[in-house]
């Protein structure tokens, strides 16, 4: 019992980075950028139909406006999914980098 106490401390030494793959960090962007980019396409997209519906009123192009709708309406209910992925993506990102 008394030979324990002779050892020196351990050293602070810190532990190695983690190094993460090429193919982690594909994804990483992927899961980042993707969600992204859906919600811009999204957005413009129903914009463009709103605006082609208001400028032509004379044949019925009302059902463009309709399709805006529905456009806007994919976006909400995708909206937790393109949350999630674009967070997933984003600690990815981070623990890449670090």
């Amino acid at each position: 019992m008394s030979e324990l106490a002779d050892y020196p401390p351990e050293p602070n030494v810190r532990p190695a980075r983690r190094v993460y793959s090429r193919r982690y960090r594909v994804w990483a962007h992927v899961l980042l950028w993707t969600p992204i980019a859906i919600t811009v396409v999204g957005v413009v997209l129903g914009l463009g139909l709103f605006a082609a519906a208001d400028a032509d009123s004379t044949h019925s192009s009302s059902a463009l406006g309709y399709l805006g709708i529905v456009v806007w309406g994919g976006l909400a209910i995708l909206s937790p999914v393109l949350l999630g992925s674009f967070i997933a993506g984003l600690v990815m990102l981070i623990r890449a980098r670090s």
